[in-house]
């Protein structure tokens, strides 16, 4: 008799011990499960983040471009987003320093005008004070070339500005990048800057104020969902940089 009480206990004490074990793996069964919901949820909202992001930085582009084929559209609309469009002159407004917007690669030409410029020509209007340029790395070397008309001679003046640069050693013409380059008497056309042994970001400063090089166009879009993004880029008077190195390679860097 009392063998068969311990049994139905050890019965008894079985089942309980069964029912929390069930109980403790349905709990860890369901926290998984909504952990695993959690996870996908989470997951489908950053793919969604990601596309609707996508979808504001198309648009905002896709605004810059139309503002560039007609300057007068500010705004642009398409299914599910939208974008407005601001632009601001580089230089004019009296500027009297510009730098460029990032790094210069090295062996990369960058441009100053000097005269005042449209899309299609160059005007009348020169720039008339002494110039300084400079690069933010000490230990790249400048090639400058200033180009200007001197009476009815349209010339070029050769600079190099060579720190402790390895492997650059300029042949023929050599400057102190900390004196400015004088403009007395001529009529200051365009400056192109090329950083050698590595990049930097160039400045050109003065007394007077710079010609409009370009402009800065900044295109803000948003989608109906709300993500929103800016896009800013920089469009300025170019030269053909194959011209630039025919007209430039008079003296040589070695």
């Amino acid at each position: 008799m009392m063998n068969k009480i311990k049994n139905e206990k050890l019965i008894k004490n079985s089942q309980g011990q069964i029912a929390i074990i069930i109980l403790l793996a349905s709990a860890i069964i369901l926290t998984l499960g909504l952990s695993a919901s959690k996870t996908a949820i989470t997951d489908t909202k950053v793919d969604t983040d990601e596309e609707l992001l996508k979808e504001a930085f198309n648009t905002a582009e896709s605004a810059i471009n139309n503002y560039l084929t007609d300057s007068n559209k500010t705004s642009y609309s398409t299914e599910g987003s939208g974008a407005t469009v601001a632009s601001t002159s580089i230089g004019g407004n009296n500027v009297k320093e510009i730098s460029t917007e990032g790094v210069v690669l090295a062996n990369t030409n960058q441009l100053f005008w000097l005269v005042n410029h449209d899309n299609n020509k160059i005007g009348s209007t020169y720039y008339q004070s002494d110039f300084k340029i400079e690069a933010d790395n000490t230990n790249v070397a400048l090639k400058i070339d200033y180009f200007y008309i001197d009476g009815s001679d349209y010339k070029v003046d050769r600079f190099g500005c060579p720190p402790s640069v390895p492997n650059v050693n300029f042949v023929g013409f050599n400057f102190d990048c900390s004196n400015k380059i004088s403009v007395t008497g001529k009529k200051s056309l365009l400056v192109s800057v090329t950083p050698l042994g590595g990049s930097a970001k160039i400045k050109i400063s003065g007394d007077s104020e710079f010609p409009v090089q370009g402009e800065e166009i900044t295109a803000a879009s948003s989608t109906d969902n709300g993500v929103k993004t800016q896009i800013k880029t920089r469009y300025v008077y170019q030269f053909p940089s194959f011209m630039l190195d025919a007209i430039t390679a008079k003296n040589a860097i070695e």
